[in-house]
């Protein structure tokens, strides 16, 4: 045997098809063991969902922070004002995909399939439908956030052109 490790390599390169996938669950837990699958996948799901909530968090703190200081950030220039506008924008569209299609709910009970295979096949298309919302948010709410620090860089390099808000 063979003490070398396999080298990491993107998701598209090393993922197994759907179906050998199904195949190896199912010769790991038998075909009669759908209530272990089911736990296995139900801690998948648990996974994203748990994702999901911090991703969800952050877009909130970012959405709340341009409550607070948006406008003096905008007040710096047009090229503040599109980039503020355009981060808050994404970061709510990251939100939004969280919310449809990581946090929407349908079953695992309610899953068609006529055998256990069919079943499983057809949970593990919708956890990875589930995984590729999640990952489009991740990367929408990055390039939010990479928009919204840049306004605010512009803010920080001219702090004379800031418009001065203060309560009369």
């Amino acid at each position: 045997m063979s003490n070398r490790t396999v080298p990491y390599k993107p998701d598209s390169v090393i993922a197994l098809p759907r179906q050998q996938e199904a195949d190896r669950i199912l010769a790991s837990y038998g075909d009669d063991s759908m209530p272990r699958i089911m736990e296995m996948l139900e801690r998948q799901f648990g996974v994203l969902h748990n994702r999901a909530q911090v991703l969800l968090a952050l877009c909130g703190i970012i959405i709340s922070t341009t409550g607070f200081s948006g406008r003096n950030v905008a007040g710096t220039g047009p090229w503040s004002q599109g980039l503020i506008v355009a981060g808050v924008a994404l970061v709510l569209l990251s939100a939004g995909f969280v919310c449809w299609g990581v946090l929407h709910l349908r079953w695992l009970t309610m899953q068609p399939g006529q055998s256990v295979r069919d079943w499983l096949i057809t949970s593990l298309d919708y956890r990875d439908y589930k995984t590729i919302s999640y990952r489009a948010a991740l990367l929408i709410m990055l390039v939010g956030m990479t928009a919204y620090v840049a306004a605010i860089l512009i803010m920080l390099l001219h702090p004379l052109s800031a418009p001065n808000f203060a309560p009369r």
